[in-house]
């Protein structure tokens, strides 16, 4: 479980990375709750975290990016509830807060690699958008994705403070200096 979570989160740094990037380096930041907050490859910092067990397994993953203003979103589903086909797939992106559903992002293409089981990587960029879907993320419980009208997954977030080291963690990366996690928050 841990392997695979690994190779598919290990896929995501190098692709928002770019080709230059021949090896994937990732060191531990900090841990928040059920949220792990590393940086990687020395340019960027990710959020992760894993929910289920096997067979059902899901991840998500948020890599942020700050000098080039780009954040990639991705999901990782061993057995999505619709096995999708073809190399991308537009996805209703949904945040829930209390009984109410924030459906403004409408529908985003997802980029999708098929490995030990799928993974769904969107890419924000700009200033906007990038602080947009970080807010986003932060301020609110669940993330909700549909193909068309079908639930594809709903993950609890409960991510305000895993938001906080993460932007923490990019602004260290941002001037420079060594990102060294803070006292008493090491993995």
């Amino acid at each position: 479980m841990i392997r695979v979570k690994v190779r598919i989160f290990g896929l995501c740094a190098l692709l928002i990375a770019g080709a230059a990037q021949a090896e994937r380096v990732s060191e531990p930041y900090a841990t928040v709750g059920d949220w792990e907050i590393s940086t990687e490859n020395h340019h960027m910092c990710a959020m992760t975290r894993s929910y289920g067990p096997l067979p059902e397994e899901q991840g998500l993953m948020v890599l942020y990016d700050p000098q080039r203003q780009l954040v990639s979103l991705n999901w990782a589903a061993r057995k999505p509830a619709i096995a999708p086909i073809g190399a991308t797939l537009p996805l209703e992106l949904a945040f829930l807060k209390g009984k109410s559903m924030d459906d403004s992002w409408g529908n985003q293409t997802f980029r999708i690699e098929k490995r030990d089981g799928y993974l769904f990587t969107h890419i924000f960029s700009g200033p906007k958008d990038t602080q947009r879907i970080l807010s986003d993320l932060a301020s609110n419980k669940t993330i909700a994705l549909f193909l068309g009208p079908s639930l594809m997954t709903a993950l609890y977030l409960d991510a305000s403070e895993a938001m906080a080291k993460l932007r923490e963690c990019a602004s260290k990366v941002a001037e420079g200096a060594p990102v060294d996690p803070p006292a008493g928050d090491q993995p």
